[in-house]
């Protein structure tokens, strides 16, 4: 137990996202009970639990979709929950969404130049006028894009509107446009959902390159627990809202909290 606790207080100083005794109420439903955890600079840090737990609450708290009652959560040293939802992105925080969060009628280019919106220059004004700078400017956040969308091996598709394409390809435009934010901290919420065998280890192959290449910190809900075990340093598990288990994968996959609530008995 000593050993544990003086890892978590490792993590805890290396960590850059602190969450604290954070509690959400939906009327009489409590979705977040307290948990608190931290999350290690540099890491893949997974976030699990059955559904209903409250993973993706929890998401829309750090990116600010939802205040919670109590608790505070920082990243950084910056108090999120005192912050407005636009600068979020400002920070260096980038997320997906468990649903596709997409415009179907946009080309898939202008989808993920949607990721860099925070970093445009042009005022209301300006842009209506069409002036030499703004036209500048939307060509350089243009090839940002595509170069996110050649690393994904997405360029056949940039023009293409983005209704009709696969799930799977959906997926992969949603995290360029995540990439197009230029993030520090990336959630992602259930990247591997809708994806067969293939596709999710090369989703897992990728995460790993792309944590290095572009040194991210990436807080990752996942049921596909394959893929957690593979990539994550670090896994967080929830339940009913409550922090059940924390630490390395290993470890928490023969907890015996996790394996009740989560894992199952095999019985």
């Amino acid at each position: 137990m000593e050993e544990v606790e003086t890892t978590a207080r490792r993590h805890a100083a290396e960590a850059v996202l602190h969450v604290e005794d954070v509690t959400v109420r939906f009327g009489g439903v409590t979705a977040l009970d307290g948990p608190s955890f931290a999350v290690p600079a540099g890491s893949v840090c997974g976030l699990i639990g059955p559904n209903g737990a409250g993973k993706t609450t929890l998401f829309n708290c750090v990116s600010r979709l939802y205040t919670p009652v109590a608790g505070s959560i920082s990243y950084l040293g910056d108090d999120l929950l005192a912050m407005p939802a636009h600068r979020i992105a400002p920070l260096g925080i980038a997320r997906t969404f468990q649903n596709v969060g997409l415009v179907p009628s946009l080309s898939v280019r202008e989808n993920v130049m949607v990721g860099a919106h925070h970093r445009m220059r042009a005022t209301f004004a300006t842009a209506a006028l069409r002036l030499p700078a703004v036209r500048r400017e939307e060509r350089e956040r243009a090839a940002e894009a595509d170069d996110a969308l050649r690393r994904l091996d997405l360029l056949a598709v940039a023009d293409r509107p983005a209704a009709g394409l696969p799930y799977g390809t959906l997926k992969r435009v949603e995290l360029a446009r995540a990439l197009c934010a230029r993030p520090s901290l990336l959630l992602l919420d259930e990247p591997a959902s809708g994806l067969n065998h293939a596709e999710v280890d090369e989703l897992a192959a990728l995460l790993l390159e792309l944590r290095d290449e572009h040194d991210l910190t990436v807080l990752l809900v996942e049921h596909h627990m394959g893929m957690v075990m593979r990539i994550c340093d670090h896994v967080v598990v929830l339940n009913f809202g409550r922090l059940i288990a924390e630490g390395p994968p290993e470890e928490v996959q023969r907890d015996e909290a996790v394996v009740e609530a989560y894992l199952g008995t095999g019985e």
